[in-house]
């Protein structure tokens, strides 16, 4: 087995907010049906034997929004009982998965719950989750739950023109040096990414009609990993670090503060 620091997978590539620079482009509402837990199955398998990772994730898009997510939970553990299992929502929609509190000490799964800003309209919403967080912590013991101040963090991914994504023009090395995605592996179309940037560009390039710009032609260019490559090959891919295609990322931590997540707002 090769073991790996992460790996991640999408419930829901759609997203209930609008978090402008969101580095899995949830923002721009992602085609993409979520996958039903035999659909899940078959990517986890093509890998499960193969790959340890420390931590399995499962998180979106807004992952509360598949129907199926407490089987989902459940096969998680089953295909990969070695990690350590982690859920990350916005926890909007706590109230549509009843099972969900019970389920995650079942499985041995820590939630988190992100925290996306600070404005008055986000914040009433975002209270409500966290007294439902609360509420758990004292009825199911063991429960493990961590509120993430993931807005404190956030950064510009890619630059606005002319109302579309740009990229930045940077050095790989440098852009790679400040990334915070190195770690974030991702499991999409049973082939493994090197990060959500990679791994969802083609429903952003297709959302936003972005094929005949130029710039990001290193992105088009970008191959992931296979599950017919080589141990030796998908060593190599694990362990590789900075890429061509991180030169079109920020290579100096750009601070942002996006709009109120739960409006729809014109890119900035």
């Amino acid at each position: 087995m090769i073991e790996l620091s992460a790996l991640e997978y999408h419930l829901a590539h759609g997203c209930n907010l609008s978090c402008q620079q969101c580095s899995h482009y949830s923002n721009f509402r992602l085609a993409g049906a979520m996958p039903t837990p035999a659909e899940a199955k078959v990517e986890y398998e093509a890998w499960n034997l193969r790959i340890l990772p420390k931590r399995f994730a499962l998180l979106g898009g807004e992952p509360l929004l598949n129907p199926k997510l407490i089987e989902h939970l459940l096969l998680a553990r089953e295909c990969w009982p070695h990690s350590n299992l982690m859920l990350v929502t916005n926890g909007f929609f706590f109230d549509r998965h009843p099972d969900l509190p019970k389920t995650l000490v079942e499985v041995d799964c820590r939630l988190e719950v992100s925290q996306h800003g600070t404005h008055e309209a986000y914040l009433a919403k975002f209270r409500q989750a966290k007294q439902t967080v609360w509420r758990w912590r004292e009825e199911y013991p063991g429960i493990q739950i961590k509120i993430r101040q993931s807005h404190q963090g956030w950064m510009r991914q890619y630059r606005i023109e002319d109302g579309k994504p740009m990229p930045f023009d940077s050095r790989p090395q440098a852009a790679y040096k400040i990334c915070m995605q190195k770690t974030c592996t991702q499991l999409f179309k049973q082939r493994l990414w090197k990060c959500p940037a990679l791994a969802y560009w083609s429903q952003l390039q297709q959302r936003l009609n972005l094929e005949d710009i130029p710039e990001w032609q290193l992105f088009r260019d970008y191959k992931a990993c296979s599950s017919e490559r080589s141990d030796a090959e998908l060593l190599a891919f694990l362990r590789s670090e900075a890429i061509p295609q991180c030169g079109l990322c920020p290579s100096k931590r750009k601070p942002f503060r996006h709009p109120d997540p739960t409006q729809r707002s014109e890119l900035r």
